[in-house]
């Protein structure tokens, strides 16, 4: 399924603690389907500029539930 990029906002939820280095830093992505549902996922930070997912852009999640950008 093909979605649209709502909105990308970074993951501040860490509970008590901070985020330890060993954690990437995380985004959460809001994403709609052709319907006009919305589908809330986290994904790596670092992973969206790799891959220039930006808000508006089309993405799908492929089998190891990463976004990956629709051409």
């Amino acid at each position: 399924m093909i979605y649209t990029v709502k909105r990308i906002d970074e993951d501040i939820d860490y509970g008590c603690e901070e985020r330890s280095e060993d954690v990437p830093v995380m985004a959460v992505v809001t994403l709609t389907n052709s319907l006009g549902e919305e589908l809330v996922v986290k994904a790596e930070d670092a992973k969206l500029y790799e891959c220039n997912i930006n808000e508006g852009d089309k993405v799908s999640i492929d089998a190891n539930n990463k976004l990956e950008k629709s051409y």
